[in-house]
């Protein structure tokens, strides 16, 4: 640990003793931080959580590591229902959504036919406009191809980012990639 973060760290410990002499919980002196601060330093919980009992979540992102902005389409399977989110993505820009898991399968485009495409790339620099939007020329992507299935691709509390890069390989000049980020215990 570097000098600097020593000293940071003998100051915020000085500070919860002087806090908790106030009557005030441990807890209460972690809460005052922003929740970033502490992991930075090497210390407290790494982990996120969702509020109450909720079940655990998966962390699904899409990124467009392309030059021009995109749509990208996600659909997944909770049981016997499918749903889905549209993104649009500016170039070089991540969104991302946290969905309550189960979630069985998950796809760009559509789990029932993973052979459509659901990503989009626009031939115009501004996205901002919806009804520009709807009327704007566009390539589209190559499919993703491929539904991924949660115990063998994911598990509940991972991530997943469905990332739309450059390709000499395909037809469209794009392709989709999933990137798996694995959950710490």
């Amino acid at each position: 640990m570097s000098f600097r973060k020593e000293l940071i760290l003998a100051g915020l410990v000085a500070l919860g003793i002087c806090l908790a002499g106030c009557g005030t919980l441990l807890q209460s002196f972690y809460s005052i931080f922003n929740p970033d601060f502490l992991p930075e330093l090497g210390i407290g919980t790494q982990a996120a959580s969702l509020p109450g009992n909720a079940a655990p979540g998966l962390l699904v992102s899409v990124e467009n590591r392309t030059g021009r902005p995109a749509e990208i389409t996600v659909m997944y399977r909770t049981g016997s229902q499918t749903e889905q989110f549209t993104t649009n993505v500016a170039s070089h820009q991540k969104s991302g959504q946290m969905l309550i898991c189960p979630i069985e399968e998950i796809t760009v485009g559509d789990v029932s036919n993973p052979k459509l495409s659901g990503a989009r790339v626009f031939l115009i620099d501004d996205v901002s406009d919806p009804n520009a939007l709807a009327a704007a020329p566009f390539i589209e992507v190559d499919a993703f191809g491929q539904n991924l299935q949660e115990g063998v691709n994911y598990d509940c509390g991972d991530g997943v980012t469905f990332a739309i890069q450059d390709s000499a390989v395909s037809q469209s000049g794009f392709q989709i990639f999933a990137y798996i980020q694995r959950a710490t215990e």
